[in-house]
């Protein structure tokens, strides 16, 4: 019992986290739909390839301004 709402605790935790990085990945890259950011459904190594295909960033530049963005 105590298990099961621990893990409850720590999945909406997880709902909570990612709300606020959606909120930041919005902010800085604000071309970026919802349906864009929902898409990467947390995996962060797929925000570059978004980026670069939204922004018409080479994979360098895209890699780049994603590497700075998860760094700050």
């Amino acid at each position: 019992m105590i298990k099961e709402q621990s893990k409850e605790k720590n999945k909406e935790q997880s709902k909570e986290e990612w709300k606020e990085v959606k909120n930041k990945i919005k902010t800085k890259f604000g071309k970026l739909s919802d349906s864009d950011i929902d898409g990467l459904n947390g995996h962060m190594d797929r925000l570059a390839s978004k980026v670069q295909k939204v922004y018409s960033y080479d994979q360098s530049k895209a890699e780049r301004e994603c590497k700075e963005f998860m760094n700050n």
